[in-house]
């Protein structure tokens, strides 16, 4: 429980009393972050499902996405920032990271965390509206797979993050992918119960096990490509890219959506 404690306390606004030993557990067990993100999918599957029936779907993302980035305190949206400056900068390896690490927010960072966010918005925005809220619960989920991939396939660096990282192995990797395959079903399940009446054809059902393996995928390999290019740039995994492989990841795990019910 301190893991998960420190997890709440750390990547969202929920502030709770958390002790040396919590951040110690969350490093530790940084795989259970899945859970975290189940929290993020409860709330975009909820407020789009809702916002949808009044406005327009791309103004039901902006709003939902504000207030997902709000209730993280932007803090992922920062390290895609930062990110984005260390990868855009020209020199060595040193000017990557020192750019990486500059606070001040460079054109390069900007235009790269900008993106992203129009991506996973308009993205979000179209998918079907009766697998949204599976969807986005999804996307949330295996979002923070990426991270733990990432982490798991990363080098340690110095800062906050460098114990996760440091303590994040295959295995852990492994029980990540486990524990939002759960998260998932069991969301779908509830869907599914809720909505049993529902005109969504029967065959789309048996279909959702290969959007679940493939997004999975994908938010594996999003996560070991950011670790491998993190690496080459900066030396490192740090929280910046970590929050930068979660807002990747999300966008990919979405076009993934997109691209198969287009084919299914």
């Amino acid at each position: 429980m301190g893991a998960l404690k420190a997890m709440f306390s750390f990547f969202t606004m929920i502030r709770l009393d958390i002790t040396r030993e919590d951040m110690d557990a969350m490093d530790r067990k940084f795989w259970t972050v899945p859970i975290v993100g189940s929290l993020y999918g409860l709330i975009a599957a909820l407020m789009m499902t809702v916002l949808t029936h009044y406005i327009s779907t791309l103004v039901s993302s902006v709003i939902t996405f504000f207030v997902i980035f709000a209730f993280n305190r932007f803090l992922h949206i920062d390290g895609t920032i930062d990110t984005g400056d260390g990868l855009v900068v020209a020199g060595t390896r040193e000017d990557h990271l020192r750019a990486l690490k500059d606070s001040r927010i460079g054109a390069g960072g900007m235009a790269f965390a900008l993106m992203i966010i129009l991506m996973n918005i308009t993205m979000a925005s179209a998918i079907w509206i009766p697998l949204m809220a599976l969807f986005l619960f999804s996307a949330e989920v295996l979002a923070k797979v990426g991270m733990v991939s990432a982490a798991a396939f990363g080098e340690p660096g110095s800062g906050m993050a460098g114990n996760s990282v440091r303590n994040t192995s295959a295995a852990s990797l492994l029980y990540a992918m486990i524990l939002a395959v759960v998260l998932i079903v069991l969301f779908g399940a509830f869907i599914y119960l809720l909505h049993e009446h529902t005109t969504i054809p029967v065959a789309m059902v048996s279909d959702h096990v290969i959007f679940l393996i493939a997004s999975l995928a994908v938010s594996v390999f999003a996560g070991l490509i950011m670790s491998k290019v993190a690496k080459k740039n900066f030396g490192m995994v740090n929280g910046d890219v970590l929050g930068a492989t979660n807002e990747i990841t999300r966008a990919a795990v979405l076009l993934t959506f997109l691209i198969l019910t287009a084919v299914i």
